[in-house]
């Protein structure tokens, strides 16, 4: 059983303030990436494990975590997982070697699955039915707003204090956060069997809104980690002016999410998911045109289409696996859209980076750095357009598995599909882009 908070739109301020945290970092990661490969001298595949170390952590942790918080308290574990993300972030920012950053990135990445899946549960615990979805609504735009302002935020601290400052400020935003709960957030946990993994999954269209969820960031974070050292090492622009060109693909996540929670609500997630998921695919293969001296206005086109079907796709799917599962499993069905995100991200970033790999002349002196955009620019280029063209193909096929979701979203726990589910996690999401970056 639960309880209603006794100030539910101060637990709304507290969950929304986490999210944004980690939301911010991740973004800024993506643009801080290639800072940090100098800092610490890291090869492509030490970056790989930098940016993969956090979701690979975050994915194990996440069933884990989310039957903990519905068993042990919602709050107890998003308390320990704010305060620990913050403290790790303390760590990481004085490190200075690849494999201690790598190890502390993971134990981020457990801290994380800590945070995540108790923030939507303490949500649906502390509103009313008639309220979740307004409160829904704020909670998944604050946090992707904070990834739309992270690339330019994260510019401007990289470029004039260096990157350990992305870590540090959210030492004192996690102190505010669990402050916050603290004081306005009543503990919740549940009274019933939370159930398995395996009976989650069994529930009518959970797996198959998993594997939409982990296909969409397959493609979107292995092209964002490409990106990045594109516009870095490629063209050497600085952060900021990096993180001005993935703004417009960052922002129009934002605007496009409340949409597909519009479209879903009216017309069941099957179509807004393949829909959402073919707009993708047309954007990943208009990045294949990137050149030497591309300008953002030639890609801006593209970042739109490629931005508004991931916003659509991604709530369409996120609603499939959130609202249909039983109210009692809210915390782990919370970790297995997580748990989707990370699985797909990692798979992302090695696959394509296999694809950028495999592009590399066999007599190349420095594959490692032509990789990275170090080299011959040519090179990296063939690269991308392959793996973009990759990325735009696994998109495709979820669009073709996308028309067995059905018409409509049956819940258990009564609420049309539309209450139940909010925007897609910009938190996790980020963290998967800040993966790439490196």
């Amino acid at each position: 059983m639960t309880h209603i908070s006794r100030s539910p739109w101060w637990t709304l301020a507290a969950v929304s303030l986490g999210g944004m945290m980690v939301g911010l970092d991740g973004t800024a990661l993506t643009i801080a990436g290639p800072d940090i490969a100098h800092s610490v001298g890291a090869s492509m595949t030490e970056l790989q494990w930098i940016a993969n170390a956090y979701l690979v952590a975050l994915a194990l942790a996440l069933f884990p975590a989310g039957r903990a918080a519905d068993r042990l308290g919602r709050r107890a574990v998003f308390l320990t997982g704010v305060l620990g993300f913050g403290v790790v972030s303390l760590l990481i920012a004085s490190t200075t070697t690849s494999w201690l950053l790598i190890l502390l990135r993971g134990a981020q990445g457990v801290c994380g699955a800590m945070l995540q899946p108790a923030a939507l549960a303490l949500l649906r615990a502390a509103f009313p039915r008639e309220k979740l979805d307004l409160a829904l609504g704020i909670w998944g735009g604050a946090a992707a707003v904070s990834i739309a302002g992270g690339p330019i935020l994260g510019g401007t601290i990289v470029e004039h204090h260096g990157w350990p400052v992305v870590f540090l400020i959210n030492l004192p935003i996690a102190v505010i956060t669990a402050g916050l709960t603290l004081w306005a957030t009543r503990e919740s946990k549940t009274t019933k069997r939370t159930g398995t993994v395996r009976s989650l999954l069994r529930t009518p269209g959970v797996s198959l809104g998993a594997v939409l969820i982990g296909l969409s960031y397959f493609s979107l974070f292995g092209l964002l980690f490409f990106l990045t050292l594109y516009l870095q090492n490629v063209r050497a622009f600085n952060p900021v002016r990096a993180g001005e060109w993935l703004l417009p693909l960052t922002a129009v996540i934002v605007l496009s999410a409340p949409i597909g929670g519009a479209l879903t609500g009216r017309f069941g997630p099957r179509w807004p998911a393949v829909g959402g998921l073919a707009l993708i695919s047309v954007g990943l293969i208009g990045f294949r045109t990137l050149d030497t001296t591309t300008g953002a206005y030639t890609l801006l086109p593209f970042s739109l289409v490629l931005g508004a079907g991931t916003g659509i796709a991604l709530i369409a799917a996120t609603q499939i696996v959130v609202a249909n599962a039983p109210e009692e499993t809210s915390g782990l069905a919370s970790a297995l859209q997580q748990v989707a995100t990370q699985v797909g991200g990692v798979l992302g970033i090695l696959t394509l980076g296999l694809v950028m790999s495999s592009q590399v002349p066999s007599g190349t002196t420095d594959s490692d750095g032509a990789t990275q955009g170090l080299g011959d620019p040519g090179v990296f280029l063939d690269g991308f357009h392959a793996s973009a063209l990759v990325a735009a193909v696994v998109v495709a096929v979820g669009a073709v598995l996308a028309l067995r979701v059905s018409g409509r979203t049956s819940t258990s726990s009564g609420l049309p599909a539309a209450q139940l589910a909010g925007p897609p996690d910009p938190a996790a999401d980020v963290q998967r882009e800040s993966r790439y970056q490196q």
